[in-house]
């Protein structure tokens, strides 16, 4: 696969992810065992206001080539985040605060962190 296709790819796990914690967070949390009261779902709309903007910046960059400085920082920004976040969501799976479902966020961010970092850091 391409660039291009990852970044729908990416796209729509963003969009996914963001539209459903910035529109109905606590629904959207529930399969994973979370609810929010006032102060979580101000911060969970903000987390997917992010997520939001995030995939529609890989959505507008769809087309650009890869040795292109912007594509570059996008992937490697993006790497960074899934590989911080992975822990986080790791530890909230493993202590109790998220459920068993906790693991499919764990597996999307080794994946993002995975097809981003190698689109970042691969040789031409």
């Amino acid at each position: 696969m391409n660039l291009s296709r990852f970044a729908v790819i990416w796209t729509v796990l963003y969009l996914v992810f963001g539209l459903g914690l910035l529109l109905v967070p606590n629904a959207f949390m529930a399969a994973y065992g979370v609810s929010f009261d006032d102060s979580g779902m101000m911060m969970s709309r903000i987390l997917g206001a992010a997520l939001t903007a995030n995939g529609l910046l890989f959505w507008m960059n769809r087309h650009l080539p890869l040795p292109d400085t912007a594509w570059k920082n996008i992937l490697v920004a993006g790497t960074i985040y899934s590989l911080i976040d992975i822990p986080i969501v790791l530890l909230a799976t493993l202590n109790g605060v998220m459920n068993d479902m906790g693991g499919m966020p764990v597996i999307l961010h080794i994946f993002l962190a995975g097809s981003q970092g190698y689109f970042a850091f691969r040789k031409s």
